[in-house]
């Protein structure tokens, strides 16, 4: 059948409509990729801080528990650890290729048995994520031994 105008216009979008909506929905696409590998990184990093005061915590109780002294040795620039309980070495390591990029003061730390106490001197770790967007600082406290995560830079 022919139409009863031969100009009449056919509903649908033009290429340039279609280009335009695809690179918007591509730049929308984008910034939420960006984001979203921001907050991965930031994750891996307070998983990592995690973990590690988990095993300075560990190493405290067990230096209470057993009798017998216990430690946590960092490598600066590094992404491994080494606790040591009941005389025995384990290396560690940071998930998601989280690093140890700052020691301030000590990089060994020994819980003395009985007491779960350290040498009294306190030390900052900077744990920092690939690409060294985010980072936390691990810190243990003086005498006692109190492990702490800082967020604060």
């Amino acid at each position: 059948m022919i139409p009863a105008h031969p100009r009449a216009r056919q509903a649908g979008f033009t290429l340039l409509e279609l280009l335009l909506v695809m690179s918007i929905l591509a730049i929308v696409a984008g910034l939420f990729g960006f984001a979203l590998l921001g907050t991965y990184r930031a994750n891996q990093v307070r998983e990592a801080a995690s973990q590690l005061t988990g095993d300075l915590r560990q190493a405290r109780s067990e230096a209470l528990k057993t009798g017998q002294s216990a430690s946590v040795t960092v490598a600066a620039n590094s992404s491994t650890y080494t606790l040591t309980r009941a005389g025995t070495p384990q290396t560690r390591t940071l998930p998601g290729g989280v690093t140890l990029t700052g020691v301030v003061g000590l990089n060994n730390i020994v819980y003395v048995a009985p007491t779960g106490t350290t040498s009294g001197n306190g030390t900052t770790w900077t744990l920092t994520s690939l690409g060294g967007t985010h980072s936390l600082k691990v810190k243990v406290v003086g005498i006692t031994g109190k492990v702490m995560i800082d967020a604060t830079n």
